[in-house]
């Protein structure tokens, strides 16, 4: 019996076992590709639809047991070319030729490879203005991960931000790139529970040789060890002791070091001691980037409409956006259409786009700060560089264009002189009226900003 008429067979029962609609939605899309020993390989179409049908292996399996009498392993591909090229690395066993979970090591055994998310790479990982430095710094490391030029680094922000992605993407590069290093990646909870254990058994050799003699430590999360004394101690010790032998540490936290009070000093001193980076949340730009990526790796098409349309509501974190993405495209498909009104119904329980937003003062000086990436401080501050002075200029323009607020009150929010606020605010409203303006786009994107 054929490839083909096997699936037929097969489709035939899933008709019984499933809903109408998730049959046409899921499981009628998908098209029989090859039989290999015990594999049984589908072509779907494209990786979107792949992660959502990995909760239907279970039922595919047992019925082509049915059709055939044999228990299969489904596999899904997008196409017969790649469902080919990966049999051509296994070999009759049906064995993939090279082992997936070890590295060889010199004769010792480094078990690298499988530690990561292959997902999170440099290459998936979008820059913008809010990451920029945090993915240079963690390239810098993986590409020379024998400098101890900045150790340790501490990636500092709020959840969702791809803190733990830049981990995984060093781990990926440096156990690519250089399979002889030992390296440990560890979420902070796994640390403390650890630990907890190794105090239980009285077994603390077996827990400090695993910590303290690898090549580079990617612990996640370092805030859960905060107010626990003993598990500070024992860290304490840890990082001293891959410090000193040249061993590379990077640490992820929701905060930066000084703002972590139930952590003893010594530890924020050493937190401290290497490089410190923020990561903040995508700007719009970015958030357009993240969403236009994820519809290519997915091979989906998304329009530009419903783009802009999730990037301008969804702001806080790329979690977020992309799990709003992930809405549209499930809503859409059960929908059977993919337009901006249907995105909008199926996020109409996540924003709410007829809520009019508050604009204020400090929300103008946010904007107009995130936009040109300086600091609130900068803006409020007597700096008189162009980097800083026309941004400043430009937020007074706003506060009087949108706002109307007098320029003595905009002279008390800058601690500036209403003459001083007029002559800002005119300069600003002359260059926004000349066409040769250098300026033209950037009040455009900022007014855009303000008013979403």
């Amino acid at each position: 019996m054929t490839v083909e008429k096997i699936w037929e067979r097969a489709s035939a029962l899933l008709k019984n076992e499933v809903s109408d609609i998730t049959y046409k939605t899921f499981l009628e899309p998908l098209q029989a590709c090859l039989i290999y020993d015990d594999n049984f390989y589908l072509i779907a179409p494209n990786n979107w639809h792949i992660e959502y049908c990995e909760w239907y292996k279970p039922l595919l399996a047992n019925t082509l047991a049915k059709v055939t009498n044999q228990k299969y392993t489904i596999h899904y591909v997008l196409s017969k070319e790649e469902a080919e090229n990966e049999l051509s690395a296994r070999d009759y066993s049906g064995e993939p030729l090279i082992p997936t979970d070890t590295v060889a090591n010199s004769g010792s055994n480094v078990t690298n490879r499988g530690k990561f998310n292959a997902n999170f790479t440099f290459e998936n990982f979008i820059v913008g203005n809010g990451n920029r430095f945090a993915q240079a710094a963690s390239v810098a490391l993986a590409q020379n991960p024998n400098s101890n030029t900045f150790n340790p680094i501490f990636l500092y922000g709020g959840s969702g931000l791809g803190k733990t992605h830049l981990m995984h993407a060093i781990g990926n590069y440096v156990s690519s790139h250089y399979p002889e290093k030992n390296i440990l990646y560890v979420q902070s909870e796994q640390f403390v529970n650890e630990f907890i254990y190794t105090i239980q058994e009285n077994n603390y050799d077996t827990f400090r040789n695993k910590y303290r003699n690898c090549d580079l430590l990617l612990i996640d999360d370092i805030q859960f060890i905060a107010g626990k004394e003993q598990m500070q101690e024992e860290f304490f010790h840890t990082f001293n002791a891959l410090h000193q032998a040249g061993s590379n540490i990077v640490i992820t936290c929701d905060k930066p070091p000084q703002s972590l009070l139930t952590l003893e000093e010594r530890l924020r001193t050493r937190f401290s001691s290497g490089l410190i980076v923020d990561i903040q949340p995508p700007d719009y730009e970015t958030r357009i980037a993240i969403l236009r990526h994820k519809a290519k790796i997915n091979k989906t098409t998304l329009d530009e409409s419903i783009i802009n349309y999730i990037a301008e509501n969804i702001t806080s974190n790329i979690r977020e956006l992309e799990g709003a993405y992930n809405t549209v495209m499930a809503y859409s498909l059960l929908a059977g259409t993919m337009d901006l009104d249907t995105a909008k119904e199926a996020l109409r329980d996540i924003i709410e786009p007829q809520a009019i937003k508050q604009v204020t003062p400090d929300m103008i000086i946010e904007m107009v700060a995130s936009y040109f990436n300086i600091s609130k401080s900068d803006i409020l501050s007597n700096k008189r560089s162009k980097s800083i002075a026309e941004p400043r200029q430009i937020a007074m323009y706003f506060m009087r264009d949108i706002l109307n607020l007098p320029y003595a009150k905009i002279g008390e929010i800058f601690d500036k002189d209403h003459s001083t606020v007029m002559h800002a605010c005119s300069k600003i409203e002359k260059k926004s009226k000349d066409k040769q303006s250098d300026i033209l786009e950037d009040l455009a994107n900022i007014r855009k900003r303000i008013s979403l």
